[in-house]
This record gives C-alpha cells, structure tokens and sequence, in this order.
C-alpha cells in the first residue's frame, strides 16, 4: 500500500495568535525591564506579566533574556513596525538624521538641527528606557554592556555624520571643529542626558526638545 507524504498544516489563525502572545511577551519584558532592570527580571517574571507560561516564552525566546531584551528593544526603536510578514519589528536607522545633513544641498541650519532633535526625541521617548536599562545593567551583564556599547557607538558614528554634513555646508561656528560638534552631538542626544532631563528631573518632552534645540544652536551653529 503507497505511503502518502504527511501533509503539513498551517492555521492563519493559530499563527495570528502566535504572532499576538509574542508581542504579548516582547511587552511584558520591555516593561520589566525598564521597571526593574534587567539583572532583576526573570524570565518567569515576564511569563506571569503576560499571562503564559514559563515554557511558552522559551518557546518563542530560545534565546532567553537576552533575545527577549533586543526584541524589546528592536521594537522600540521601530516604533512598534512591523514587517510585510509580520514577523517582527522593523529596526530604525540611528543614523537617518545625520545622512539627510550630509547630503542636502543648501540645507538650512535651524531645518537641520529641528530635524536631528525631532527625530533624535522621539526615538528616546521609545527606545530610551531600555537604551538606559543596558547602561546601567552594563557592568552586571555581558550581554547588557554589548547592547550599550553597540548603542554608544551607533550615537558617536551618527553624531560624526551630522557633525561633518554641518561643516560641509559651512554652518558650523568658526571655532568648532568637525571633533568638537560630533562630541557635543554624541553628548547631548546621549540616553543619558535624556533620562536625566525627562526622568530625574522631571521635564516634559516639548522642554527637552527646546533646550536641546536651543543648545545645539547656540554651541555650534554661526
């Protein structure tokens, strides 16, 4: 009697609900985490914040926490997006601003120091708590301090960009060099400066964005 091959079969349905107890968990952990850091969050913590089971998350995670956290994080900066698959989020490019300094012809100072905070702002206000949760986990955790590092090197090569497209276009102060605007750049848009600002003392975002506005301005800019 000819054998049949098993026939596999995939329920729309059955992934809908797969795809939703992910993000269920990707937002468990990323609230955890920034809640209670990264070091003090167990993965049988996230399990009881999303309403599954310990085995479900590892299922989904075989990675741990340690994939769990840069999911949260890849989420974050994304914006919550999400593939044409919907498999996961679409990572932003840290470094957007700084390529739409360098490469517009005749770009207006203030233009480009409003787009570089609007845009440096918002993905704090996402991203910033756990960008802030590496750093200060950094020094427990190997995995902690390779997402930090990975992140300040992001910052410092995105500040660079911006700081050479502002002198190329003649828009940088004559006393200000290439080094010293990338410094200042990496500086003041650092995670944490803005946890400092938003956190610790309380501001709200429309007065970080003006005081990080009317600083780059005033330190850098003819």
């Amino acid at each position: 009697m000819p054998q049949h091959a098993k026939r596999t079969y995939s329920s729309p349905l059955r992934e809908e609900a797969a795809r939703r107890t992910r993000a269920t968990v990707v937002d468990a952990a990323a609230r955890l985490f920034v809640d209670r850091g990264y070091v003090s969050t167990t993965v049988k913590q996230i399990a009881e914040t999303a309403g599954v089971a310990v085995r479900t998350v590892f299922t989904a995670f075989p990675g741990g926490k340690s994939e769990l956290f840069r999911e949260a994080l890849d989420a974050a900066v994304a914006g919550g997006s999400t593939d044409s698959a919907g498999d996961g989020p679409v990572p932003a490019e840290r470094s957007r601003p700084g390529r739409a300094a360098s490469g517009t012809a005749g770009s207006d100072a203030e233009r480009i120091v409003e787009q570089v905070v609007r845009y440096g702002a918002d993905l704090l206000e996402r991203a910033g708590g756990l960008l802030m949760t590496s750093v200060e986990s950094s020094g427990a955790d190997p995995d902690m301090r390779r997402f930090a590092d990975e992140d300040a090197r992001a910052t410092a090569d995105n500040a660079r960009t911006i700081a050479v497209g502002l002198h190329r276009h003649g828009l940088l102060r004559d006393d200000v060099s290439v080094d010293h605007a990338a410094h200042v750049l990496y500086t003041l848009g650092s995670p944490q400066v803005h946890a400092l600002l938003r956190r610790d003392c309380g501001w709200d975002v429309d007065e970080y964005r003006a005081w990080l506005t009317a600083t780059l301005r005033a330190t850098l800019l003819r």
